[in-house]
């Protein structure tokens, strides 16, 4: 009998201590995954965030920025930069959009702020690192989140230059931390489901080795190609929770599937899934924008620019015009030598057109259509452009192309008249009638300036 006690002692010993490895295992692997998860996560956040912050950067003009104060309020500059952020106050799931100013010495403070509890024009900004370098020229988001009067908060920083490059301000978003921890809270909750199934298994394999079960073993085996599967699924949710499409089910080889005896064979598929999920969130980043086939801003951002230019309107604060291009040859190109080559066509008129306008200011709508929203109002200097268009579409030309066309645009061009014009599509309307008459690319633009 005592002998009998020692036995059952030792033995209970044993598996306790095969368990409190297998615990230890699984833990770890389940801390290096949320980990994993949490940084893929947050690097798709801190990118929508900048894309936010940047855009609304590029609205603002730098050197009205640098010198508006609370005593302009009234005045068509005030009322322009109010309205830019306000758009993106009503229009975005953000906490908070406002302007800031660097008093030097590290010290900020809040500049225009649209929000019903705004900052206090002038009054300090908590400082943070990604705040500094801002300042200093390049956006930035926080790494940490940081408390203020409003509430726990991470931010995005975007540089507002002047004419001369200066950094004349600051736009600040602000997303509250609550935001941040529900994008996380569903992949923590399937993480920790995932663990404690893994700590389930950890068991059985500690309880199947004792026992020294060839046939156990096999069935230990398949669970943890089960396990790997769940895993698998886990990183399925996180790369829908990043907005993009599913893939087909991965195939695995039976054997791969039903002989994983080591952490070997996981941490392969883990570290596929971690590779896959990187490659998912450069789409959503390249896709939130840009044109794929061109590179220049895509349809969905110009639908959006244009409802901020309606508002603008329907406000009495907009001044701007509009250039519509189209590319001539497009249709020749993909009927004689395919799409293919089409496509490498529009994107050398994309180019040029980017080199004249930049491209952040090149929305690429339609088919061979282009257009160009600029701030200017002045007809001399849209001419001119139109002119530099020219110029660096011959050049262009003469460049060896795989397409062997010469390429031309059809250009038109209308400007904003307060006194007629009701909505961004009234002067849009002008711009495209100016354009189909423009049959050579130069005739309609010259005659009608």
């Amino acid at each position: 009998m005592k002998s009998k006690m020692k036995k059952i002692g030792s033995t209970s010993k044993y598996l306790l201590l095969l368990a409190f490895f297998s615990i230890l295992a699984n833990t770890t692997l389940g801390v290096l995954l949320t980990r994993q998860s949490n940084e893929a996560i947050r690097n798709l956040m801190r990118d929508r965030m900048l894309d936010v912050s940047n855009t609304a950067a590029d609205m603002l003009d730098g050197d009205t920025l640098r010198d508006i104060a609370p005593k302009d309020k009234g005045t068509p500059a005030y009322d322009s930069v109010m309205t830019i952020l306000a758009s993106f106050q009503n229009n975005i799931d953000l906490s908070y959009i406002y302007c800031i100013r660097d008093e030097g010495n590290k010290n900020f403070v809040f500049g225009l702020d649209p929000s019903e509890d705004p900052g206090e024009f002038g009054s300090p900004v908590v400082y943070t690192d990604a705040l500094y370098q801002a300042s200093r020229g390049t956006a930035a988001v926080d790494e940490k989140p940081y408390d203020d009067a409003w509430g726990s908060f991470y931010s995005a920083y975007s540089p507002v230059f002047d004419s001369d490059g200066k950094v004349a301000g600051i736009v600040s978003v602000d997303f509250s931390r609550e935001w941040y921890d529900a994008q996380t809270e569903i992949m923590i909750r399937t993480t920790v489901i995932t663990c404690i199934a893994a700590l389930i298994v950890g068991i059985t394999v500690a309880l199947l080795l004792i026992s020294k079960s060839r046939k156990r073993v096999h069935t230990v085996n398949e669970q943890l190609g089960e396990l790997s599967t769940s895993l698998e699924t886990l990183m399925w949710e996180v790369r829908g929770m990043a907005g993009v499409g599913m893939p087909a089910a991965e195939e695995h080889d039976e054997a791969e599937q039903y002989d994983i005896d080591d952490l070997d064979t996981l941490t392969r598929r883990l570290a596929a899934m971690q590779k896959d999920l990187h490659v998912q969130i450069d789409k959503v980043h390249e896709q939130a924008y840009y044109d794929k086939a061109t590179g220049v801003m895509n349809k969905e951002c110009y639908l959006s620019t244009q409802k901020v230019m309606d508002d603008m309107v329907k406000e009495g604060l907009a001044e701007f015009s509009i250039l519509a291009f189209s590319m001539n040859e497009l249709t020749d190109i993909n009927r004689t030598s395919g799409h293919e080559y089409g496509d490498m066509a529009l994107a050398d008129s994309a180019g040029v057109l980017s080199s004249v306008f930049g491209k952040e200011r090149v929305f690429h709508v339609d088919g061979a259509e282009f257009i160009v929203i600029a701030d200017t109002t002045s007809k001399s200097d849209i001419q001119n452009n139109f002119s530099k268009v020219v110029f660096r579409m011959a050049a262009e030309n003469v460049k060896e192309k795989a397409y062997h066309q010469r390429l031309t645009l059809s250009m038109g061009y209308a400007v904003y008249n307060p006194e007629t014009d009701r909505s961004y599509l009234d002067v849009y309307r002008r711009a495209d009638r100016m354009r189909i008459e423009d049959k050579t690319g130069r005739s309609a633009w010259q005659d009608k300036g």
